[in-house]
């Protein structure tokens, strides 16, 4: 049966509240644990059920979501599994994307990836967490582009939701860490700006692998404000 009208209209509804939605969690507006009731979040985006229901059913593939029957929906709490699932998956293939990187280095790329080390330099000392994200993923991203693997940064982005959310949950909890991510990102330029494999990939490893080792207090120190919020909200 072909696709009317009204059903296109519900797909990109649907799409835009997964989208919403998808954002607000892995950013933490909206914390493990949060209920996800359709009517409220209706009312919140100015939507029908229909596209709230598929954003909700999307958003549990993902296991970002948990739906318990006769309880309602509730935010995921950040599974350590998927968060190692993603770092093994975002190590290896953006060690190989920075080696590839090396063989295109030219003034115009180091100028790029030093301006966007300025500006999240900038940010973190503004306490800007936002912006220091955002610089942070356009320097990854101008590395996949150098390297002509944009579409392995593709798939990065799509297996890395798990990742990002850890990512934003240290940056609020553990933000003394920020200056040591910016040197590495220095080191990993250092690398580019040389010429030597060797040396990108083992500064970019090393990047990866920083907030893998802050991930395990960093995740138990998140269900233990979940539970203090629960706590909270049932007295």
């Amino acid at each position: 049966m072909a696709m009317n009208d009204t059903d296109r209209q519900s797909g990109r509804l649907a799409d835009q509240v997964y989208e919403r939605l998808l954002g607000d969690i892995v950013r933490g507006t909206l914390p493990p644990g949060t209920p996800m009731a359709e009517l409220d979040l209706c009312q919140r985006l100015g939507v029908s059920r229909t596209p709230v229901r598929e954003a909700l059913i999307k958003l549990a593939d993902a296991d970002l979501v948990r739906i318990l029957p006769q309880r309602g929906s509730f935010v995921a709490p950040i599974s350590f599994e998927a968060f190692r699932n993603a770092q093994f998956i975002r190590e290896h293939l953006e060690c190989a994307l920075v080696g590839e990187a090396v063989r295109y280095i030219d003034a115009t790329s180091l100028r790029e990836l030093t301006e966007i080390i300025e500006r999240q330099d900038e940010a973190a000392a503004a306490g800007q967490s936002e912006a220091f994200y955002e610089h942070d993923e356009a320097f990854h991203d101008a590395i996949a582009r150098l390297s002509r693997y944009v579409g392995v940064w593709t798939v990065i982005r799509q297996t890395k939701i798990h990742f990002d959310r850890v990512r934003h949950l240290t940056l609020v909890l553990d933000a003394d860490h920020i200056p040591l991510l910016i040197e590495q990102h220095r080191e990993i330029l250092d690398g580019l700006a040389n010429c030597n494999e060797a040396q990108a990939v083992a500064a970019m490893r090393r990047h990866l692998r920083e907030v893998f080792r802050r991930a395990n207090a960093v995740i138990a120190q998140q269900e233990s404000l979940t539970k203090l919020r629960a706590q909270r909200a049932a007295g």
